[in-house]
């Protein structure tokens, strides 16, 4: 069980000095969260990669900067507005290629739209995104996310039942019990769904707190996904407000060592 973390933790931080601080605390497998559409360009994707390689570490996951625009733009009947955006779908996948990631998250659409567009033409949309995602060699993965589509099991069950062997997941712990989820719960539903995992701990009065704070049972999430044969990663997505995220980083990789 090898975990690391997403160079989100460090947001507002620019991403190639995100990444450095990740390769620098010694986590040898790292999500990328792009923050801008320069960033993937290819020279300066092969930047990061050069950067990864130097430290003989693995980048695990690409997590599009365009999240919050996929309603209106990607999750919306506008057609052309559609084919417009989703050639910056196509560049996040190309540079997850070039990147050697394997995975890439989607948010997908926010739970209450202005027009009420049926669950069918969601899993049709985002079908394209798991077909064109192929064509570079990575999975397009569904994250559950509260307020949006995905915070519901029983959506994703049918999101499940429409996409087959296409349908992947992100498993998020914080995001489920913000859905109002116990995570474990949600997990056992779909263990066998999930390719990547965000960690982060919580108690009863904080549901977003650094690996260690607090009383999450990470050993039955390690088992549970253990008995199903989990392959995918872990990493540790925390925000950086209220605390010094790079300190509190250092001791999160301490307690998975320890565990």
């Amino acid at each position: 069980m090898r975990v690391g973390a997403s160079t989100a933790c460090f947001f507002p931080l620019e991403t190639e000095k995100a990444l450095a601080n990740v390769l620098d605390l010694g986590f040898d497998t790292a999500e990328i969260f792009f923050n801008t559409s320069s960033e993937l360009e290819d020279s300066f994707v092969r930047n990061l990669k050069r950067d990864v390689d130097a430290y003989n570490a693995k980048i695990l996951s690409v997590h599009p900067f365009s999240s919050a625009l996929e309603s209106n733009c990607i999750f919306a009947e506008y057609e052309r507005r559609y084919y417009d955006f989703v050639d910056l779908y196509k560049k996040h996948f190309h540079a997850a290629a070039l990147l050697g990631a394997q995975v890439v998250v989607i948010h997908g659409s926010v739970a209450v739209q202005k027009r009420d567009l049926s669950d069918d033409f969601y899993f049709e949309r985002f079908q394209r995104l798991v077909d064109l995602g192929k064509t570079e060699g990575v999975i397009v993965c569904q994250e559950n996310v509260v307020r949006f589509r995905s915070q519901n099991m029983e959506f994703l069950k049918q999101m499940r039942s429409a996409l087959g062997n296409d349908f992947n997941m992100v498993f998020d712990i914080k995001q489920s019990i913000r859905s109002g989820y116990n995570p474990l719960e949600f997990l056992n539903e779909f263990k066998n769904d999930v390719r990547h995992i965000h960690l982060s701990d919580n108690t009863p009065q904080a549901d977003c707190l650094p690996p260690g704070r607090g009383s999450f049972d990470f050993c039955s999430l390690f088992d549970m996904m253990n008995s199903v044969g989990y392959d995918g990663g872990y990493v540790i997505e925390i925000y950086s407000k209220g605390y010094d995220v790079k300190k509190e980083l250092a001791l999160s990789k301490k307690f998975f060592e320890g565990m």
